[in-house]
């Protein structure tokens, strides 16, 4: 599949990306543990596939191990529950619209990143929708972030803040989109280096001028171009 062909896709996906983004959650109009959730899934997302991190959060929050008043547990008890609880495999649908049973990876980790995150957080009577709320602007929320909540880097920070509704103006760099610069701009980078937010938000800036050539926000085409590459390697097309 060429480039042209690519970004042919890309840009047809914008208009469905768009037509849907008036669907989005609006994060002010969410309760805490909507966005405890939300950032559960993003943490879990960075460790797993995105399915299996929804399935994830879903059991967690099926326990109650979603709620800000864990916080009055040790982290070492609020670990111990949700490896409990994530004993059990997990359900996820496959391509072919069935469900199959996949145990979660790195249960542990996992665990010790959300306990972690709870205690950092809530234990300091502080709240996501109080850390959002104080942001001056976007790039602000997502250096916040990546400080409280523990296994955030930019990416995990950057698609938080899309999938509640913050912005729609921050680049989610995953492995796919990362290929799409591969191929495109003829961009190696490596995902390590982008833990570094400086490093992170220069690789955005070159997405910016990317999007800026579709004609749509930065999410609209980062999204798209998501769904497209993802696609198009697994069904061999790259």
């Amino acid at each position: 599949m060429t480039v042209d062909i690519i970004n042919q896709t890309i840009r047809a996906m914008c208009y469905e990306v768009k037509a849907q983004m008036s669907a989005m959650q609006n994060w002010k109009l969410m309760a805490e543990e909507g966005l405890l959730y939300e950032a559960a899934v993003c943490i879990f997302s960075s460790q797993t596939i995105f399915e299996v991190a929804i399935a994830t959060a879903d059991r967690l929050r099926e326990w109650k191990l979603l709620q800000p008043t864990l916080c009055s547990r040790s982290v070492e008890i609020i670990e111990r529950e949700i490896v409990s609880a994530l004993s059990d495999p997990l359900s996820i649908p496959s391509d072919d619209g069935t469900q199959r049973l996949v145990r979660p990876r790195f249960k542990s980790r996992l665990a010790t990143l959300l306990a972690t995150t709870i205690a950092e957080i809530y234990g300091q009577s502080q709240t996501i929708r109080g850390l959002l709320f104080a942001a001056r602007n976007a790039k602000d929320a997502r250096e916040t972030l990546t400080q409280y909540v523990w296994g955030f880097g930019p990416k995990q920070a950057s698609l938080f803040l899309r999938r509640v509704g913050y912005c729609a103006d921050l680049a989610v760099l995953d492995v796919h989109v990362l290929d799409y610069l591969k191929l495109s701009r003829g961009l190696s980078l490596s995902p390590s280096k982008l833990g570094r937010l400086s490093f992170y938000e220069q690789v955005e800036d070159t997405f910016r001028e990317i999007a800026a050539e579709f004609g749509h926000s930065v999410g609209c085409v980062d999204l798209a171009t998501w769904l497209t590459m993802r696609v198009a390697k697994r069904e061999a097309f790259l």
